[in-house]
């Protein structure tokens, strides 16, 4: 990067080039999430630099219009800063904390900001999508004021979409260790999407087709209590489970487990 022209009127040249073409063109034809890319490579090394009196980085929303590839570079990169020096990130996109966590980096504090009426802000400590699916089914299902029959269908919905992230989790980490392209497993779980049993298949499996075998799979690994519970995730979102609500989340719990 250099300096052109004089006084107040200079500017910043910034050499960049795209496929052969030149540094007058190049900035036009790249995409938000590239020049995004651009800035934070831009910026990183500057901020580390020896010479810096500073011990952290404040980064805010660097994520926006990134690919998933680039996020889950993106995540290594903080990760590898973090060991000397302080990083703190701002996001409203939860593609970078999940990639933290599926990536296994190490020790990341997620810290939720809640903003109610009349701009109350409380902060709360993150969590990822699996435990925030059962903690919500679990107050929900010892909220004696609303009726069974209501919070049944609520609970039992809850409880699957835990454990579908926790498959969901579950492909990715097996995938991306493989090399996958981020676009072919996205692909392969939105085509699993249309069942339980696909879902809990690809996870398992890595075939969606094999849903059939889910059930005994189940049972031969982690015996009836979990199959119960797979069984009622998959007919209480239409009203057939009202039972013991408690009980199910806490089932549920170790099908989530065993899946992540």
């Amino acid at each position: 990067m250099t300096l052109e022209g004089i006084n107040n009127r200079r500017r910043v040249v910034f050499p960049v080039s795209v496929d052969g073409a030149d540094n007058g063109t190049a900035l036009g034809v790249m995409s938000q999430g590239e020049m995004q890319a651009l800035g934070l490579a831009t910026f990183l090394p500057r901020s580390c630099a020896p010479k810096s009196p500073f011990r952290f980085i404040v980064v805010d929303d660097p994520v926006q219009s990134m690919d998933p590839s680039k996020v889950d570079g993106l995540a290594r990169v903080l990760a590898e800063l973090a060991e000397q020096r302080q990083v703190v990130v701002f996001t409203h996109d939860s593609r970078l904390p999940d990639a933290v966590s599926r990536l296994d980096l190490g020790r990341a504090r997620i810290i939720e900001v809640i903003r109610a009426e009349r701009s109350v802000v409380t902060l709360r400590a993150g969590s990822d999508p699996v435990t925030r699916y059962l903690n919500d089914a679990h107050a929900l299902s010892r909220n004696d004021e609303i009726p069974a029959e209501v919070r049944g269908p609520v609970v039992a919905e809850l409880c699957r979409s835990a454990v579908e992230a926790a498959c969901h989790r579950t492909v990715w980490r097996s995938r991306v260790a493989r090399g996958v392209p981020h676009a072919d497993i996205e692909s392969a779980i939105e085509g699993a999407s249309r069942r339980l049993a696909t879902v809990v298949a690809l996870a398992a499996f890595d075939d969606a087709e094999k849903g059939g075998d889910v059930l005994g799979w189940l049972h031969r690994r982690h015996g009836r209590r979990v199959v119960d519970a797979y069984q009622a995730c998959r007919e209480g979102v239409h009203g057939a489970y009202q039972a013991d609500l408690p009980g199910l989340v806490a089932d549920v719990r170790l099908l989530a487990g065993a899946r992540s």
